[in-house]
């Protein structure tokens, strides 16, 4: 390894410069008297082959990591482990997508080091765990949670094994441990059915929508709103919390119009709403049965912030308590070095995250979402920075959480006190329904036997008690994350042609950065994340596979070869093909005609805008791995007339007219075997 090419040093901290003597080692692997940490003087902290770093300089606060391989607290290990080991953590360290905190870098080290203790348990060295199948299992009980962090933090390095000179597993191993390590609640969350997902989605983007349209307006009412009650606060609106009892602006018992006390009224909410042309958008989505007032305004955009937190996980990976906590400034637009648009959003910063990544890929369409609830929480700061019962940081000025508090003055929810937890506790997506009756229509919810079919299909024990058809979708925050995951990684699922799209934009740059680990962005991405799009990628080529056995899919070689290629299906269940998927066994993808089983390289011609590859043409025969799906017959006959079109407006003899020539007759190919199976 050429160590000049290392980006050196990335912790984030005031003592760390480009001519700090440990901002790049010397060597690789570093010397052991290579100084890792040095404090503000300059002073050596840690050297290389100590057992245990001390982190505290960078951290500003004790932090230490121990090896295990000599005195000291914590888990031992061989000597041999904790070689390579320290390795590991100095690729963290000084190599690609280095680490920007000593937490980080902490979590990392905890999240891998069981890893070597059960190597040395065993008695092997964890460069050759590969080569001992049940080993790498017994790792797994090594592990009660973390398992996504693990699978995300191995299938890196082993990105990284030119430059290590080793790798701890090779992608047999590394996809038994994944198929080993204890899954927590991800294989009892449920699918949520195509059709309902659409509905939900549907909904909570009209909500979105609405309030765009509307913004200006919503925004001219509330700034009167709040000048109304400063008016009859005495001028002040710092005096106007904790209510105004009578003297509120919107009181219909009281006259309307400016009275000798210098306070003014309006008459019933309603009559204020109608002036700033919001009237009918409140009654839409908030219950105004008994009365709408001030508070109607206010649970409103509490609404909004809602429909954005839902809509933001249906499309990002992310966790809701994460979700939670992004600020204004969290999406971002990249552009990565191979020029495409990579749609990002990051959460709390490096220094006060747990790991230190808290960003995810997402599909450009959340920008909606991040737009509607930051109107609305700068809107709510308007009130909040003259609440004079709390203080404020310049932060949450300048860049305001995104799950806002109602701070407006009229609202009983106005904090009268310093809140003690810096952010909001995140309500049950049912609460949330029950909140905002209007939000959804529960009939739209109610489960079909299609859908209940196709849940079962794409859940593995879903709870047969919980899920009935007939009753309405009970739906959950934890199914949104893995039902975005398994339509991201099979788009085909999801018809509604905008939907598609912003599913296979997400997928293709979740595809590239989480599932083949390209680094070439400005920050690290959210290791969890990418670990459990991992293991959905692998639950999805077994499902995929396991479809094929159906009547559905034919092959064009006939019945005996479709049963050559399935063979791997054949007496095993569902953990034992994931196992065969992660070893590379069966292989799977979609094409224009159905799919390919293929197990080799991609095809040159993709199968999907060319399908000659795929049926053969002239001399050529069928490829042996294509398998024809009947439902595709339609599609099949149109792109048949569209060709025959184009053949006689293209010139004779030109590659144009061939390739038209060879398309052409491939289709045809494929409809004669449908038509006759």
């Amino acid at each position: 390894m050429n160590v000049a090419e290392l980006p050196g040093l990335q912790i984030e901290s005031p003592i760390i410069t480009t001519g700090a003597e440990n901002f790049r080692p010397s060597s690789w692997p570093p010397p052991i008297d290579f100084p890792v940490i040095t404090d503000a003087e300059g002073n050596v902290v840690s050297r290389y082959g100590d057992v245990r770093w001390d982190l505290s300089p960078w951290a500003g606060h004790t932090l230490t990591i121990h090896f295990g391989d000599g005195p000291g607290q914590g888990k031992r290990i061989s000597s041999e482990n904790a070689s390579l080991l320290r390795q590991i953590v100095a690729w963290w360290l000084w190599g690609a997508a280095a680490v920007r905190s000593a937490r980080s870098l902490v979590f990392k080290f905890e999240s891998i080091k069981p890893l070597f203790v059960a190597c040395t348990d065993n008695g092997i060295v964890a460069s050759e765990l590969y080569k001992f199948p049940r080993v790498i299992q017994d790792v797994a009980s090594y592990y009660s949670a973390r398992g996504n962090r693990l699978i995300s933090y191995l299938n890196a390095l082993s990105y990284a094994e030119d430059q290590l000179g080793f790798t701890l597993l090779n992608e047999k191993g590394m996809k038994i441990l994944s198929e080993a390590l204890p899954n927590n609640d991800e294989t009892q969350t449920a699918y949520i059915p195509v059709r309902i997902w659409n509905c939900q989605i549907s909904r909570l983007r009209e909500c979105l929508d609405d309030f765009i349209a509307h913004k200006d307006d919503i925004e001219a009412c509330y700034n009167f709103c709040l000048d109304a009650y400063a008016k009859n606060a005495g001028g002040c609106l710092s005096m106007a919390f904790g209510g105004l009892g009578s003297n509120g602006p919107f009181n219909g018992r009281r006259s309307i119009g400016l009275q000798k006390s210098g306070k003014e009224f309006y008459g019933i909410f309603r009559d204020t709403t109608r002036n700033y042309k919001i009237e009918g958008l409140i009654e839409k989505w908030c219950n105004t049965e008994n009365k709408m007032a001030p508070v109607t305004l206010s649970s409103y955009l509490s609404l909004v912030c809602q429909a954005g937190l839902a809509y933001i996980l249906n499309f990002s990976l992310m966790r809701v308590e994460e979700a939670g906590k992004l600020r204004a400034d969290c999406y971002e637009l990249e552009s990565d070095p191979l020029g495409n648009d990579i749609h990002i959003l990051k959460g709390i910063t490096t220094k006060t995250i747990e790991d230190g990544d808290a960003r995810w890929i997402v599909s450009p369409t959340v920008d909606i979402a991040v737009k509607a609830m930051t109107a609305v929480a700068s809107m709510r700061m308007k009130a909040a920075i003259e609440n004079p019962y709390i203080e404020l940081s310049k932060e949450d000025i300048e860049n305001p959480l995104l799950q806002s508090l109602p701070h407006e003055p009229w609202s009983p929810k106005a904090p009268l006190k310093q809140p003690i937890k810096k952010y909001k506790k995140a309500r049950s997506y049912g609460d949330i329904w029950n909140i905002w009756p209007k939000l959804f229509d529960a009939k739209e919810l109610i489960i079909t036997d299609a859908d209940l079919e196709l849940a079962n299909r794409l859940t593995d024990g879903i709870d047969p008690e919980k899920f009935v058809v007939g009753k309405v979708w009970p739906l959950a925050w934890h199914q949104l994350r893995r039902t975005g995951a398994v339509n991201m990684l099979a788009s085909g699922l999801v018809s509604e042609a905008s939907l598609q799209y912003q599913l296979k934009h997400a997928s293709r740059a979740m595809s590239q950065y989480y599932g083949k680990n390209y680094y070439r962005l400005k920050e690290p991405l959210n290791d969890e994340a990418r670990g459990y799009y991992l293991r959905q990628m692998y639950q999805a080529i077994v499902r995929e596979f396991k479809s094929l056995q159906s009547d559905q899919y034919v092959s064009p070689h006939g019945e005996k070869r479709k049963d050559q290629i399935l063979h791997e299906i054949t007496e095993k269940d569902h953990k034992q093909l994931i196992k065969a998927a992660k070893a590379g066994n069966i292989s799977y993808r979609q094409t224009f005609l159905g799919g390919c089983a293929n197990s080799g390289p991609p095809c040159p011609l993709g199968g999907i805008s060319n399908i000659s590859g795929c049926m053969g043409f002239g001399e050529e025969k069928p490829c042996k791995s294509a398998l024809l799906d009947k439902d595709k017959l339609p599609m099949i006959n149109q792109l048949r007339e569209v060709v025959s079109i184009q053949i006689n407006e293209a010139e004779e003899g030109s590659p144009m007219h061939e390739s038209l020539q060879a398309q052409l007759e491939s289709a045809e190919r494929a409809i004669n075997v449908i038509e006759n199976c």
